[in-house]
């Protein structure tokens, strides 16, 4: 269903120096290409208006595992190539359910690698599917029992999209094939990245969502895809400061 994707995010940033940036590299699947959520993650910080700015690269392959990327080795290639701030792991969706133990085998590889290049390994917490909303505690239960065995950081995705779906049942967080994220399904995964990545709150940052594919900020006629009222983004970035604080 997804071709493979495996073009760096565009880095919408002035050029600085390496302590003017918290650079990130994203490892996983449709899941994070879907809506560009290394993108959108970068608005959120643009919209804070932080004097760090956010640069992001993503290593992506349809359905892919860790296991995949390990042994594809053009994760690990360009994780040592570079200066990273932060390494994104995301698993492929249902492995965390079906098979922990392979997840936490590559999961560990991965990690080693990522501090031995000084840079923190940040965890992809992601969400059910829409018609086995019964999984998500043991999604979560995967994610955090590796988390904690690594000493590693947890973006708690899949707990915000089940606080804010029950918050508002009307918010569409999936696609139609109810298990990718809707523009504001990412949406709240951004504001989960850039509440880690900065240590800061999401609230009262923008609540436009936007399509990377079009133009860039500057040019002032970016695709909206989406534009949450101010009632929706309150309860949601209430609920990731919530989150975060409280894992």
């Amino acid at each position: 269903m997804f071709s493979l994707i495996g073009k760096p995010v565009e880095v919408n940033s002035f050029q600085g120096t390496q302590q003017q940036t918290i650079r990130v590299l994203f490892i996983g699947n449709s899941y994070t290409y879907v809506n560009d959520l290394p993108w959108l993650t970068q608005q959120l910080a643009e919209s804070a208006k932080e004097t760090r700015t956010l640069e992001t690269e993503m290593v992506v392959v349809g359905g892919a595992t860790l296991k995949s990327h390990w042994k594809g080795g053009k994760a690990l290639k360009l994780l040592k190539a570079k200066r990273w701030d932060y390494v994104v792991l995301q698993e492929q969706s249902t492995l965390p359910i079906t098979n922990p133990k392979e997840m936490y085998k590559y999961a560990s590889l991965f990690d080693a690698e990522i501090k031995r290049v000084n840079s923190q390994t940040v965890f992809y917490l992601t969400w059910a599917k829409q018609n086995q909303p019964e999984t998500q505690q043991i999604l979560t239960d995967s994610y955090m029992t590796i988390a904690k065995e690594l000493k590693a950081k947890v973006a708690p995705v899949g707990i915000a999209w089940q606080k804010v779906q029950k918050a508002n049942p009307k918010l569409n967080l999936y696609s139609p094939d109810e298990s990718h994220p809707s523009p504001i399904g990412s949406y709240i995964a951004a504001c989960v990245f850039y509440t880690i990545f900065y240590q800061n709150t999401a609230v009262g940052l923008s609540r436009r969502i936007y399509s990377s594919q079009f133009s860039t900020p500057q040019e002032g006629n970016r695709l909206e895809l989406e534009s949450l009222s101010e009632t929706d983004a309150e309860i949601i970035q209430n609920l990731v400061e919530y989150i975060v604080r409280k894992i």
